[in-house]
């Protein structure tokens, strides 16, 4: 089954919160209007912020230093420094740096300078969030409760507890009783806690104040034990999902494997990328014989970027699906949906470190 929209069905209950803006949902602190060089898209969940093609901007984990950039030379070529015009000027929180490299004007948020990614092809498009771990989406996250947070899941951001864990919202009136209990735990709020843009407080039966989102009493499920994890057994629960991940490309699948859920085709084959130097690999680890067990994934000229997903040039002029700017490969030797057995091929062996790696469905990491 195509797990992402069985997931879009059970967050329908929220979906609309992905249009609203911000500031009707939670209370933000008033903000110099960006520069002409910057757009925003606003949700429940927060701000992203664009450049003024509606293309996404990213900032860099290694600039610790406030409104110095440390992304420089080649680095600076993969991600392009949002320049800013000869005579711009800035208000706070927003900022004109001075780059080392070249003495060029770059535009920064918070001191935090920012980037383009060469790889986001068009508008909506998203290859550089978390690439090695370092870069991020300029992304400023709604408020709320304490106790509480922003975790990107692979169901959209999602609201979870301070443990990470994930909250849910009852989707009717009835009251969670004894036996409702043994699996939902009522989020507690303080007893001087007080309406928070759609964060409300109810009581419950016993006149213990819980907190609500949307006028639906929040809960999270007793049996998680770790973060990241998005129950949908139970119709009478939802997610709390204030931005919707965005749609799959038709031709992805969802299935379990060793490795948890991971992303396939129609016929639920894995898709596999490839992390390092592919030429050095082909050398040393992966001759030709080796890259013959692995089939890259054709796209059509109609085929639009979504999210992660995009389709990239190819060598005979045509085009092919990529992950994060990486190609897609399907490996010939799975014959069984949720199959694993490309993981780290390389030549002469199922698992010799060649850097073949199946393309696990779940993100999981907390805003800031």
């Amino acid at each position: 089954m195509n797990q992402p929209s069985m997931i879009a069905r059970w967050t329908l209950a929220f979906a609309r919160v992905t249009t609203v803006c911000v500031a009707s949902a939670v209370s933000l602190p008033t903000l110099a209007a960006p520069p002409t060089a910057i757009t925003t898209r606003a949700t429940d969940a927060g701000t992203h912020y664009l450049d003024a093609n509606g293309m996404a901007l990213y900032t860099y984990a290694r600039d610790t230093a406030p409104g110095v950039s440390t992304c420089v030379k080649e680095c600076a070529i993969a991600w392009p420094p949002l320049a800013a015009a000869e005579g711009a000027t800035a208000e706070a929180p927003w900022s004109i740096i001075t780059r080392s490299d070249d003495a060029s004007k770059q535009w920064a948020l918070h001191g935090k300078p920012l980037y383009r990614y060469v790889r986001d092809t068009a508008p909506g498009s998203a290859q550089g969030d978390r690439v090695g771990n370092a870069w991020s989406l300029a992304f400023a996250p709604a408020v709320v409760p304490p106790g509480m947070a922003l975790r990107a899941l692979f169901a959209g951001r999602t609201l979870v507890d301070k443990r990470g864990h994930t909250l849910y919202a009852r989707t009717d009136s009835k009251p969670c009783d004894r036996a409702c209990r043994k699996t939902w735990t009522p989020v507690a709020a303080p007893m001087a806690a007080g309406t928070l843009g759609q964060f409300t407080v109810i009581a419950q039966a016993d006149g213990t104040p819980q907190w609500a989102y949307q006028g639906k009493a929040l809960f999270a499920h007793v049996e998680d034990a770790k973060a990241g994890i998005v129950r949908t057994a139970d119709p009478a629960f939802r997610a709390v999902v204030l931005e919707a991940a965005p749609p799959l490309p038709t031709w992805i699948t969802v299935q379990n494997s060793d490795f948890g859920e991971v992303y396939a085709d129609t016929r639920g084959m894995t898709l596999y990328t490839f992390a390092g130097d592919m030429q050095r690999v082909r050398e040393l680890l992966c001759n030709d014989q080796c890259m013959a067990v692995w089939k890259t994934v054709p796209a059509t000229d109609a085929d639009q970027p979504a999210g992660e997903w995009a389709p990239i040039a190819a060598s005979d002029g045509g085009k092919l699906w990529a992950y994060k700017g990486n190609l897609v490969y399907l490996h010939t030797r799975d014959k069984e949906p949720g199959a694993i057995g490309g993981d780290k091929w390389a030549a002469g062996s199922g698992g010799g470190g060649g850097g073949f790696m199946p393309v696990v469905m779940r993100r999981d990491y907390e805003e800031d």
